[in-house]
């Protein structure tokens, strides 16, 4: 019996938002032991090793015309996420991380607005500015962090501009790949880069970390998830569209409270609460 698309949609828009809920408490544990620089690297480059054997398959689907927005969709949607996130989680937790990745489908539209001359209307506006709100009531609500929780927001603000500018790549710029072909081909860019990087990079402290085993057990199950999510999430954008696949933003802040809360010992503020709450209402608007 055939399932028809749009429940099949749905199900890939269910099983992304779990994928990628789950790496901000793994990227938590990682970082115990490993820089941020280490984990978005080991992050990309063991991938790019599980996407190999795609990589080869793919390579015929290379041309001149290609080239450029393949590798521009594997440095915004993997090196650049990867990067920031990792960063973002040095200042500030999982949950709060995740909670602000409910901005990626009104990010996701403006890029699509500026750029691809996609049409907007009062709904759109408002809900991006309500979700601009949320995000600031965020910004400010930390308890005692000060600066650095500051700063650990406007890294997750740079990591969903990098994913927003990928989404816009891949639905607009590709029309003639399919999401696995688009997701092996960009690793094919990137994975070497992050591996060279890792080729000289001081790994003396992780090793003699007391909690190395633990952290590198994370970054091998970020790594697996990344290489799931990345090809799910692509097919998703082809099957459906930019917007409805930026949709995963309503329920990856649900499944990274929950790890955070479950595993990381969060603590989540009624400040935090509201400003979800918002946000998501904002985004509601601009789905619309």
């Amino acid at each position: 019996m055939n399932i028809p698309s749009k429940y099949n949609n749905w199900f890939l828009l269910l099983l992304v938002s779990f994928i990628w809920g789950s790496p901000y408490i793994l990227r938590e544990i990682a970082l115990e032991s490993f820089s941020h620089n280490q984990v978005a690297a080991f992050q990309v480059f063991m991938s790019f090793l599980l996407f190999l054997p795609l990589i080869f398959k793919n390579l015929k689907k290379l041309s001149k015309d290609n080239i450029l927005p393949l590798f521009l969709s594997g440095v915004t949607g993997n090196i650049g996420p990867s990067y920031f996130f990792a960063k973002a989680q040095t200042q500030i937790n999982s949950s709060v991380a995740g909670m602000l990745n409910a901005m990626l489908p009104m990010i996701t539209l403006l890029i699509a607005i500026a750029l691809f001359k996609s049409k907007s209307n009062k709904k759109v506006i408002g809900g991006i500015l309500l979700g601009f709100a949320g995000t600031l009531i965020i910004s400010f609500s930390g308890d005692s962090h000060g600066e650095s929780y500051f700063w650990g927001v406007f890294y997750v603000f740079l990591a969903i501009l990098s994913v927003a500018i990928s989404i816009n790549i891949v639905s607009f710029a590709l029309p003639k790949l399919t999401g696995t072909e688009i997701a092996s081909l960009a690793f094919l860019f990137v994975g070497p880069m992050a591996g060279c990087y890792l080729a000289f990079t001081d790994l003396s402290a992780p090793l003699a970390s007391e909690v190395f085993s633990k952290s590198a057990l994370m970054l091998s199950l970020l790594a697996i998830l990344t290489f799931a999510g990345v090809i799910f999430y692509n097919r998703l954008i082809k099957q459906s569209s930019h917007i409805f696949a930026a949709s995963i933003a309503y329920i990856i802040p649900i499944v990274a409270i929950f790890w955070g809360i479950v595993i990381g010992g969060d603590h989540i503020s009624l400040a935090q609460i509201a400003s979800i709450i918002i946000i998501l209402v904002g985004v509601n608007l601009t789905h619309r």
